[in-house]
C-alpha cells in the first residue's frame, strides 16, 4: 500500500493580507509557523520514507518544520509549484475582483472558462501536475510520502483521485492552511481517507 501525504503550506504574511500569491512568494506569519508546528506534532509517528515540496519558500518552510528531526532530504521540485497567476501575483483579491471581474468569477465558480493574459489556465496546471504525480507515485509504490503544496495545486490533485472534473474543482471541502490529505493506494485504486483535514489545530484563539 503507498500512502500520500498532501500537506497545504502554512499561512503567510500575503495570505493575511489576501493577496494572490502564485508563483510569487511571502514567508509564513507567525501563525503560519504555528499551524506547522501542530502538524509536525500530528504527524510526528509517521515514518515517512520520502518528501517532497515545491520549490516556493512557503512550501520548504512548512516542509522543513513538519520534517523535525527526520533523517530525510526534501525534494524541492518546481512541478508542484503553485499555478501561475501572471498578472495577478502581489495584488489584493478585492482588487483584481474590481479590474477583471469576469475572469475573478470564472477563476473561482468556472475553471474552464478562466482565461489569464499570462500564466496558465486550469488545463495548463493539470497537464504540469499530473504527469508529475503519475512518476512520484511509481517511483514511491508502497511507500509513504509527503508532498508540501499549494491550494490550486492540491485540488489538481485531489481532483485526479476522485475523478473530479475541473467544473467541479472548487467543491468542498475548503483547503485551509496546513490541511491534510491522505490518500492510500492499493492494488492502483486510490481510497481517500483525509480530505482537507484540520484537526490538529490546537487553538480556538487562532479562528480555526
Amino acid at each position: 500500500m503507498t500512502k500520500l501525504y498532501l500537506i497545504r503550506h502554512g499561512e503567510t504574511l500575503w495570505n493575511e493580507e489576501r493577496r494572490m500569491q502564485g508563483h510569487m512568494d511571502s514567508p509564513l506569519s507567525a501563525l503560519g509557523e504555528q499551524q506547522a508546528l501542530w502538524l509536525s506534532y500530528a504527524l510526528k509517528d509517521v515514518p515517512f520514507e520520502a518528501m517532497y515540496a515545491s520549490t516556493s519558500g512557503r512550501t520548504l518552510q512548512t516542509a522543513r518544520i513538519i520534517k523535525g528531526n527526520r533523517d530525510l532530504a526534501i525534494q524541492p521540485s518546481d512541478e508542484w509549484r503553485e499555478m501561475n497567476l501572471g498578472d495577478w501575483e502581489g495584488r489584493i483579491s478585492d482588487e483584481i475582483e474590481r479590474l477583471d471581474p469576469d475572469n475573478f468569477h470564472a477563476f473561482w465558480r468556472n475553471p474552464e472558462a478562466y482565461r489569464p493574459t499570462r500564466g496558465e489556465t486550469y488545463s495548463d496546471l493539470q497537464k504540469r501536475v499530473t504527469p508529475a504525480l503519475e512518476q512520484l507515485l511509481a517511483a514511491h509504490e508502497g511507500q509513504t510520502i509527503a508532498l508540501v503544496s499549494h491550494t490550486v495545486t492540491l485540488k489538481v490533485i485531489m481532483a485526479y483521485f476522485e475523478r473530479r472534473g475541473l467544473a467541479e474543482l472548487w467543491n468542498p471541502p475548503y483547503f485551509h492552511p496546513t490541511c491534510l490529505s491522505l490518500v492510500e493506494i492499493v492494488n492502483n485504486e486510490p481510497h481517500i481517507r483525509l480530505h482537507g483535514d484540520t484537526s490538529h489545530f490546537q487553538d480556538e484563539a487562532f479562528g480555526y
